[in-house]
């Protein structure tokens, strides 16, 4: 039952790192089309420059792979079930 909580998170992490790769590919684009004058809109914290939008999205993708590898490491440290 210990190990359920760990594998949940795991999922979170995993589905947090595949949207912000999305929002990372989006980014690019609005990059390439607008310059980097552009602006990037995310849904809770409004608009934001690209410089402020890729520091965000990167920071992200650092807590989402760090909770990822975490979890990987206490679930191995899980005693096998007998």
């Amino acid at each position: 039952m210990k190990g359920l909580l760990w594998l949940v998170l795991f999922g979170v992490a995993c589905y947090g790192f595949g949207a912000l790769s999305v929002t990372a590919d989006e980014l690019y684009g609005v990059a390439q089309l607008y310059g980097p004058s552009a602006l990037y809109f995310f849904p809770i914290i409004g608009a934001r420059g690209l410089w402020d939008a890729w520091v965000l999205v990167f920071t992200g993708l650092g807590i989402c792979f760090f909770i990822a590898v975490l979890c990987i490491l206490m679930l191995q440290r899980q005693p096998p079930k007998s």
